[in-house]
């Protein structure tokens, strides 16, 4: 983990309580690609120390590009729903991702597909168990293709966005595996490794990555616009080391062709697209905390018709994000950040990369901002999708609010109608078991937003931001849970927040509050006395707030039903419960009453 280290020298590393228990990987890749087939041969050497306290006789892999063809579990799932796109896709068109030979310690094994026809999930058997402490070298060779259909990856003449796309171990954690096939609904879990990739590909291509190009030209010089400058490569970000030699790549590229070597650490994905029409820019942005000396580098790909990208757009909006996210969560602690236009809409975030379908702020902030969320703070995606989707949603609605806008309403809406049909599921459900892509996302995105930003209000601004830097500050480079968030949540605030998070994470029980009856009279001072009957349905419960014109009362108790008496210096117009809207009322019509 030597960037922890010498972030650590220079006073920036987090402070985590405990030592890392998770396995150390560290990866070696050689990989070559045949534009005129679409067919990456890829060769790899991992080495696996096992860190937990069991002995290990499997060592388990996610092949995640067999989702993205006829029937594998996702394809599956997706006819579940009425939609075909990749269960008919024909065999020049569907990605796939296939060994052709696997070794463990020199040994020749044959891996096993437990959950066939799917093939996302694969065992490597061990010749003899892995206790704890040893470790394992694992040869795997490999060929693998895009889909035509981009999802998370894809390919389009001679564009490629390669996620996804190398033989990727699964996270070893509380005495299991945890390995899912990969689904529409539900997405990423990696263990935190150390990569060191060689990819050779047309020499007229332009890269965007995770990590530094140690070796080799990336075509950032031949694609950048005017007025660019010195291209920023950061060579010598990690200290120096030889490349290991696979015997993939031996000799020296034909001619048309070019090797690039990068090298990352501390992060749980590698992955990157190419586009020899790739324009490109650049930026920096002060690390937080840093010296002046300290600067990350903003890296952002982009193709000649994308003029809303150009002309340093697409830099500035992403210096921007980085700059308040670092502010709201602590300093970015890899040396670079690259923000390409992919080829689908949307984006997705991978570590040091985000591949975006267009530029505009509100895509940027939530991708770059889940650098930190999932990035550095790594939780379980498919089993707690929230965590990071829902989280990072109220970033961006944080970000919105900050910036004038109003993103909370439209999404309340959307949840109450949700729980007026009895639609809703706990946001901590596991994302295959949500009832259909729509529930997933309103209970993974939507609502995880509305009940942290409850949360905000519940403790106030200034304790929220301490919320998010000491997590942040304990967890950063690790994998977290709720447990964590909780935990720091309680620690904070000198408070048990459990029912908080018991009710709005782990049920689907509803809140209602309703002015029941409001009255006012004239006191024999001249001001006007107001007395209000406050109840409440449902099973849920929050603090709130009652406004009687500009006075306002916080009722803190759980009674089904609380009097409140307000004295006003004129004759008020109305009594409103909750006046900001910022609870998960479901019925707001009754929350005001005119007097």
């Amino acid at each position: 983990m030597m960037l922890a280290l010498l972030l650590f020298a220079a006073g920036l590393a987090p402070q985590a309580d405990t030592a890392p228990s998770a396995p150390l990987v560290d990866y070696r890749i050689e990989a070559s690609l045949d534009e005129s087939t679409h067919v990456l041969t890829g060769r790899a050497r991992v080495k696996y120390v096992n860190r937990s306290e069991s002995s290990i006789d499997t060592l388990w892999f996610h092949q995640h590009l067999n989702a993205f063809r006829p029937n594998s579990a996702w394809a599956r799932r997706e006819l579940e729903y009425g939609e075909r796109r990749f269960q008919d896709l024909g065999p020049d068109d569907h990605a796939f991702e296939r060994f052709t030979g696997v070794t463990v310690g020199g040994q020749a094994v044959s891996p096993a597909y437990p959950g066939a026809p799917d093939s996302t999930v694969v065992g490597i058997p061990l010749p003899s168990p892995l206790r704890p402490g040893d470790s394992v070298e694992v040869r795997l060779d490999w060929q693998a293709r895009l889909s035509v259909i981009p999802r998370r990856q894809g390919r389009r003449g001679r564009h490629y966005d390669w996620a996804q796309w190398y033989p990727r171990i699964a996270v070893y954690e509380d005495g299991k595996w945890q390995t899912q096939p990969l689904l529409p609904q539900g997405e990423f879990y990696g263990e935190f490794a150390s990569y060191d990739v060689t990819l050779e590909v047309q020499d007229d291509q332009v890269f965007g990555a995770t990590g530094v190009p140690v070796e080799g030209d990336p075509g950032w010089e031949q694609a950048a616009v005017p007025g660019t400058g010195e291209v920023l490569y950061l060579r010598d970000t990690y200290p120096e080391k030889p490349a290991e030699p696979l015997g993939l790549l031996s000799g020296e590229p034909a001619q048309g062709r070019k090797r690039v070597r990068w090298r990352a650490q501390d992060v749980h994905h590698f992955a990157w697209s190419i586009d020899p029409n790739y324009r490109f820019e650049q930026g920096t942005v002060p690390r937080l905390g840093g010296s002046g000396a300290e600067e990350i580098a903003i890296r952002v790909l982009y193709l000649p018709e994308d003029t809303a990208w150009d002309e340093g757009v697409a830099v500035r909006r992403t210096q921007d994000a980085l700059v308040w996210l670092q502010e709201l969560w602590g300093p970015y602690l890899w040396p670079q950040l690259t923000n390409l236009h992919r080829i689908e809409g949307g984006g997705t975030e991978f570590p040091m990369l985000v591949m975006n379908g267009s530029a505009s702020q509100g895509l940027i902030i939530h991708e770059v901002g889940h650098q930190y969320l999932h990035g550095m703070l790594a939780n379980n995606e498919w089993r707690e999708g929230w965590l990071d989707e829902g989280f990072q949603s109220f970033i961006d609605g944080w970000a919105a609010e900050e910036g004038g806008a109003d993103t909370w309403q439209p999404s309340m809406h959307a949840i109450r109608q949700l729980e007026a049909m009895g639609r809703t599921q706990p946001i901590a459900t596991p994302g295959a078991e949500f009832a259909d892509p729509e529930i997933y996302s309103q209970m993974t995105y939507t609502k995880p937003s509305l009940v942290l930003r409850m949360l905000r209000e519940l403790v106030g601004d200034d304790i929220m931001r301490e919320i998010l830097r000491e997590y942040f500050r304990r967890n950063a480079l690790s994998h977290v849970s709720e447990q964590d968030l909780r935990e720091v949540v309680d620690e904070v605030t000198g408070k048990s927040y459990d029912w908080f998070f018991d009710q709005w994470v782990h049920t689907t029980a509803t809140l209602d509050f309703a002015v029941a009856n409001a009255r006012t009279e004239r006191t024999s001072d001249g001001r006007w006395r107001t007395v209000a009957t406050i109840r409440r349905e449902g099973e849920a419960w929050m603090p709130v707030e009652v406004a009687v014109d500009g006075e306002r009362v916080d009722l803190t108790g759980r009674e089904r039903e609380q009097t409140v008496e307000v004295i006003t210096p004129s004759r008020p117009q109305a009594v409103v419960v909750d006046p900001e809207e910022v609870l998960l009322d479901i019925n707001p019509a009754n929350n005001r009453r005119r007097l």
